[in-house]
This record gives structure tokens, C-alpha cells and sequence, in this order.
């Protein structure tokens, strides 16, 4: 792979080159071709395979009739793969919004964690090394803030997302954590800590993430060498204070299952030269052209994605599934509330409104086949699930 600062004359000397370029365009351009001369997870091929197949409106419907008008009205489905840039994006958006109400009515603060680059190539591939990745995010938290606020019994709730890739496709993990802006003591009442050092909490979890990897298999002269000469990354953003949870899900709809690549960042797919071009914008919003051969922005694609059981998100201290309960006064609403909406029993269902005279809709049946036809205006007020 190679970047180049390309001009717009440069761009128009490609011949064949596609204008409007979506992943699954590529795909299916080039994964019959792919898969012949790579070698391919199974995991992989299966989300491939639903991108492929996710064509809009074609991937079955539910199917509903209004009470006032008596107009039959289609709500498609999607395909929901990870690496399909619309629906993997479209429900991100839909878990983020879900996820900010069981969340607790505190201030959370958005930190980003990373290790050095030497690390790097022991967590490539290794989705069992990643979780312990994960895992040393709580330790260092359990280990630094008690410490700072001078309370052994403080206990902070932590969402941990994964990422794996940056801005320009290239491997490099790292976590965003949505952390409660201090914990919960002996009493389970909030105490705040507003401010993290984030110099010191840094070599907290330098210490923790180098112990756990070297119990974990990695050489201890690489995790000692980086300890003794490196310093971890760890980003706390001025603005990323989140008063309320609502506003949480803007940061989660970003972090959280989102594909790699945008279809609105590939700028072109040159089918002669098989080579694809997109962009990026770096922290300083510097843009940033990228071109690749089309194997390489494969591999790139799906590289990231997890085994089937492996978990991106994972939820710690405070936000434990077995401690959450001790603290259910500070959420939005009652543990009763909360298994009605995680297990669909008895929860109120969301109404839908005709898009031709504004009445209720009422569920009729699930087909598996497209709808007959999709009017415009229904194309454009039901997107899909």
C-alpha cells in the first residue's frame, strides 16, 4: 500500500474508473477472484456473503397495513454485516440510542487508550491477546482511581470498545472507553472525579496492560523494553465530558460496530488497473489520499473482523452484568424496566405512523421475499431495520 498526496488531474488520468463506489460493489467485483488466490476465515466469508446479499430492499420485509387509510406499507430489512457500510452503520446507531438509556445518570467522560507500536504485531490476529487487551483497562482503573480519590471501595463503571483499525485501514488497536467521571462507594452512592491526570494514569496503565501481556505469552523483553523507554497513549479530550447519557450515544454510534470504511470516503475503483482510492482526515483535519490494489483494500476490510463469539464491547466494574444491580437507583430507569426492554417481554411497542395520512399502523406479517414494489415517499420515511 502507498499514499500520495493526489491531485484532481491525476485522478481523471484513470480509465474505467467508477464514480459512485460502494464497498459491496467492490466485493462483489472482485471476491470470486479473492478468495481463489487468499486464504479466508470463515467467519469472514460469512460476512461477505451478507454484504453481498444486502441489496436495500430485497432481504425480506415486515409488512403493515393502517388502520385509517388502509394503505399496505413495506419496512425492509438489511443484512447487518459488519462491513457493510449502511446497515453495519444503521445499527450502530440504533445500539448506541438503546445503550444510552440503561446507562447511569452520572457524568461519564469518552478516554482512548493505546500501546506502543512495537506491541503491535502480538495482537495482530491474536483475538484471544485482545481481550486481554481489554481486560488491563479495568485493572488499571481498579488500581488508579480508588488511589487518587483516597477511597479503596470506589468501584468506576467502564464500556470498553475495541477497535482495531485507523483512519487509513492500517492495523492499530486501541480503546475507546465511556467511563463514569468517578465510581461508586461502600454505600453505593456517586462520588465525582472530574479530573484525570492523564500523565499519571498512563503509567498506571503502561504497568498493568505490559504485566498482563507478558503473563499472557508475549517475550518479557519486549514488554520491558517498551515499559522502560515507551509511553503509552492515553487521550482525554477537553470536550469529551458527557453530562447525560443521552448525549453518550453520538460518541457511541461513532465507536461502536462501525465498518471500516465509509462508502463516502472511496473515492474511486479502477476496474483495469484493479486499484481503489479513498481519503481521510488525520487530528489536525490535514486530508489524507490513500491508493491501494484492490487485494490489499480487501485484506484490509476484513481483517478486522472478530470471531463470531468475540465480544467488541465489554462491559466492567459498575457495568458488570452481576454488580449493575447494586447501583439500580442511579439508572434511568428500574431493573424491572430494563429486563422488559433487553428480553421484549411485555415492553410497549413503538408506534409507526402512515406515511400517507399520519395514522397508526398495525403489524401484519414477516415475508422473506422483497416487497412487490416500494413507492418513493415509503423509500424515503422507513429506512431500513
Amino acid at each position: 500500500m502507498f499514499t500520495t498526496n493526489l491531485k484532481i488531474k491525476s485522478r481523471n488520468e484513470h480509465k474505467n474508473i467508477t464514480s459512485s463506489v460502494s464497498v459491496r460493489l467492490i466485493l462483489a467485483f472482485c471476491w470470486f477472484y479473492y478468495i481463489k488466490t487468499h486464504d479466508v476465515r470463515d467467519v469472514e466469508a460469512k460476512e461477505v456473503k451478507k454484504a453481498l446479499g444486502c441489496y436495500g430492499h430485497k432481504n425480506g420485509c415486515f409488512v403493515y397495513c393502517c388502520s385509517d387509510c388502509g394503505q399496505w406499507v413495506f419496512q425492509s430489512l438489511g443484512c447487518n454485516a459488519r462491513i457493510c457500510s449502511c446497515c453495519g452503520k444503521r445499527y450502530a446507531d440504533s445500539w448506541a440510542v438503546g445503550l444510552s438509556k440503561r446507562m447511569f445518570k452520572v457524568p461519564h467522560r469518552h478516554v482512548v487508550l493505546s500501546v506502543a507500536s512495537e506491541l503491535w504485531p502480538y495482537l495482530k490476529d491474536n483475538w484471544p491477546l485482545l481481550k486481554v487487551y481489554q481486560d488491563s483497562a479495568i485493572d488499571a482503573l481498579n488500581d488508579y482511581l480508588p488511589k487518587s480519590m483516597r477511597d479503596d471501595s470506589i468501584e468506576v463503571g467502564v464500556i470498553v470498545v475495541l477497535h482495531t483499525y485507523g483512519k487509513d485501514m492500517k492495523f492499530q488497536p486501541h480503546l475507546h472507553l465511556i467511563m463514569t467521571e468517578g465510581g461508586f462507594d461502600s454505600r453505593n452512592e456517586f462520588v465525582p472525579k472530574v479530573y484525570l491526570h492523564a500523565d499519571g494514569f498512563a503509567e498506571c496503565w503502561k504497568y498493568h496492560v505490559c504485566k498482563n501481556f507478558s503473563k499472557a505469552g508475549v517475550p518479557f523483553a519486549v514488554t520491558n523494553w517498551c515499559f522502560r523507554n515507551k509511553r503509552f497513549y492515553v487521550w482525554v479530550h477537553k470536550d469529551g465530558r458527557i453530562n447525560h447519557p443521552r448525549v453518550i450515544a453520538r460518541y457511541l454510534g461513532r465507536y461502536v460496530r462501525h465498518p471500516v470504511i465509509a462508502n463516502s470516503r472511496i473515492d474511486f475503483f479502477n476496474e483495469e488497473k484493479l486499484l481503489v482510492g479513498f481519503h481521510y482526515h488525520d487530528h489536525q483535519d490535514i486530508r489524507h489520499d490513500v491508493v491501494m490494489p484492490v487485494d490489499d483494500f480487501i485484506t484490509a476490510l476484513i481483517r478486522h473482523i472478530p470471531p463470531e463469539q468475540f465480544k467488541m464491547i465489554r462491559y466492567y466494574g459498575a457495568y458488570a452484568r452481576r454488580s449493575k444491580k447494586r447501583f439500580k437507583k442511579h439508572l434511568q430507569s428500574s431493573i424491572e424496566q430494563l429486563k422488559l426492554t433487553l428480553f421484549g417481554i411485555e415492553r410497549p411497542k413503538k408506534i409507526l405512523k402512515c406515511p400517507y395520512c399520519g395514522g397508526k399502523l398495525e403489524f401484519v406479517w414477516y415475508i422473506k421475499k422483497p416487497p412487490p414494489e416500494i413507492p418513493k415517499i415509503q423509500g424515503e420515511l422507513f429506512q431500513y431495520c
